[in-house]
């Protein structure tokens, strides 16, 4: 194929979209074939599979993108049964009579046939997705303008063939990132959405841009980005507070005028009354930004599988109410924010922080220091929401009783008696993405919510309700006993919180004196992705520094991370005396899954009878010192 004869062909021909369709499907469903009716692409965007046009035979996996002309056979055939595959089929026809100058090349040549892997991928998915919201829409201007998303989209796959990036490499997870919040700092979106669609977890996406230079996160990327927009446009635009807020990707002007006048000293009227006179930078000396344009729309990735027979009827379901409400709830999400300069440090000084007592004014107003700076409490709260299960299980343990909980909208996850304390809260979504719309809607007094999860939405968090934020999901034995005292603090349950403190201490001081101490001992996870290698929880972890502190020697020691990916070979150089293997309610055994595996059989743990299966909740999810209490016993007979 001549690139440039078949870029020019694309210049000068019009085209009409015939049709959009996201697919998703697994290994167990029968094979998606189509006769196709239009030229078109396939874009998958999870998962892998063996496609088939006509004879020809490809592997795609993620980001590949793949181009079939009209009358050819395609074939799908998910490859990965762990996974469920998604992909886009983007159908459309040329059309010669349309206009424009006489080319070398016929419209017949669009049927060529190729593929690559994008090196950029997320604009590919981005245009991809709006493509299917207007397809699906049902309304005339918006399906008009499925025409310039799959412009944009046919521009963006040419451009990556054209520079000999798409068939060889795909970019490192930061540089996507970065490219993505340049191109899109304008609209509504999490930092976990960003991580979902590079394919790896908020946390190590934060690492990686650790190591990369960029800033301690994405969030504090984006946070650059878009103050860095919004002081460029204070000086030459004519617009108001209000617009330049919408202009950069918030929704509420007031809340804009906060962060901005916080990370730059001059609130955005006092900035621009000061015509450009010199401020201190805000951190960005050059920053690819495009203009605004369309609102950003989060698919709630509904599951719609075409039948076996083609794509001439291609209109299908697409579950319109459901978006609609999951958008509503997802566009108050605003971006994420860093934490606030100067206002604190590290979860990992949550400790000595938080173990302080509050300042208390002549009007009853509490001061706690927390993880991200100090926040005043007025009185006892009396409507608590809490975004996190470790501190749900403390609130209610101190006969509290909260309001709204991030709950996963799997409540029972909870020990039974948390479950039946807090019963009546309402849910406000899961951990990682809490319903801002509904916490609001709950008019709250304050907010609890984890360090790791919740940092790059604090912003929104206090403009709600007064937000304490304590490491939960990455913290310690140590950090959480502090954060359990101040949370009792800031709860009004003082005397309540000193008493079970002094309770766990009992209890911890009997648990040493009934165990064999300097025992060695791993916790692990097999991996959701792969039976022969395992998620091992490090000695940063709650759990495992619980266990430390009760006078075991845990194996793996890493102050960097909570956990890391090992194999059995890995495992077997520990080779700790010790194995606590967390499993679900419905999983099968691990310990019989391994009985063939000789390496397994090699653990001083599992030959010696010391490799113990206990549940992922207890042992995993629920950090706090009620779910500790609980577990003394078990830990006694183990050891």
């Amino acid at each position: 194929m001549n690139i440039d004869e078949y870029t020019a062909l694309w210049n000068e021909m019009p085209i009409v979209v015939k049709d959009v369709r996201r697919v998703r499907t697994d290994a167990a469903q029968p094979r998606n074939v189509y006769r196709m009716p239009a030229n078109g692409f396939l874009y998958v965007t999870e998962g892998s599979a063996r496609l088939r046009i006509d004879a020809a035979e490809y592997q795609a996996e993620t980001f590949h993108v793949l181009h079939a002309g009209r009358g050819m056979k395609l074939s799908v055939f998910p490859t990965d049964a762990s996974t469920q595959l998604e992909y886009y089929l983007i159908l459309y026809r040329p059309e010669p009579s349309g206009g424009g100058k006489r080319l070398s090349l016929p419209a017949g040549q669009f049927a060529v046939q190729y593929g690559m892997r994008a090196a950029s991928p997320l604009s590919l998915r981005q245009y991809a997705e709006e493509m299917k919201q207007g397809w699906d829409s049902g309304d005339e201007l918006r399906r008009y303008g499925v025409r310039a998303l799959f412009m944009q989209f046919v521009y963006e796959v040419l451009r990556q063939l054209h520079g000999g990036e798409g068939s060889s490499f795909l970019a490192d997870p930061v540089q996507q990132a970065v490219r993505y919040i340049d191109e899109h700092y304008d609209r509504p979106f999490t930092i976990d959405s960003l991580a979902g669609m590079l394919g790896c977890s908020p946390r190590h996406l934060n690492r990686l841009f650790r190591k990369s230079g960029l800033g301690s996160n994405p969030s504090g990327y984006l946070l650059n980005v878009r103050m860095e927009k919004a002081r460029e446009l204070l000086l030459r635009e004519q617009w108001t507070v209000v617009e330049i807020a919408a202009r950069v990707g918030y929704e509420d002007a007031y809340h804009f005028s906060r962060v901005f006048k916080k990370h730059g000293g001059l609130s955005p009227t006092a900035y621009r009354k000061r015509e450009g006179s010199p401020i201190p930078p805000f951190g960005l000396s050059d920053s690819s930004i495009v203009p605004a344009s369309a609102d950003l729309y989060i698919d709630n990735y509904s599951q719609i599988k075409d039948s076996d027979g083609g794509v001439a009827n291609m209109s299908g379901y697409s579950g319109k109410s459901a978006v609609w409400m999951l958008l509503l709830s997802l566009s108050l999400l605003l971006a994420a924010c860093s934490p606030p300069a100067g206002s604190g440090t590290s979860a990992s000084a949550g400790t000595e922080r938080s173990s302080e007592q509050p300042a208390v004014s002549a009007e009853g107003t509490r001061t706690i220091k927390h993880d991200i700076g100090s926040t005043d409490i007025q009185g006892v709260p009396q409507r608590i929401v809490v975004l996190e299960q470790g501190f749900t299980q403390t609130v209610a343990a101190l006969e509290v009783k909260p309001v709204g909980v991030a709950d996963d909208n799997k409540p029972e996850r909870f020990p039974q008696d948390t479950l039946a304390y807090i019963e009546g809260y309402t849910s406000v979504g899961t951990r990682s993405e809490p319903n801002l719309e509904i916490i609001r809607t709950l008019k709250p007094d304050l907010i609890i919510a984890d360090t790791s999860r919740h940092t790059n939405v604090y912003e929104e968090l206090t403009a709600i309700a007064p937000t304490i934020v304590f490491g939960n999901d990455t913290a310690n034995y140590g950090q959480i006993l502090a954060s359990t005292r101040s949370i009792g603090q800031a709860i009004g349950r003082e005397a309540e919180v000193e008493k079970m403190l002094a309770d766990h201490a009992a209890a911890m001081d009997d648990l040493k004196s009934n165990i064999e101490p300097g025992q060695s001992v791993l916790i692990v996870a097999p991996d959701e992705e792969d039976g022969q290698s395992f998620q091992v929880r490090t000695d940063s972890a709650f759990h495992p520094s619980f266990l430390t502190e009760a006078g075991l020697n845990y194996a793996l020691e890493d102050d960097t991370q909570v956990s890391q990916l090992m194999t059995t070979e890995q495992l077997l150089a520990l080779d700790p005396q010790h194995l606590l293997i967390l499993i679900n309610e419905d999983e099968g055994s691990v310990l019989e899954a391994q009985q063939a595996n000789p390496l397994w059989n090699q653990l001083q743990a599992v030959a010696g009878g010391h490799a113990h299966e206990v549940q992922l909740a207890t042992w995993s999810r629920q950090r706090s010192i009620p779910a500790l209490n609980g577990i003394m016993d078990e830990a006694a007979e183990l050891f």
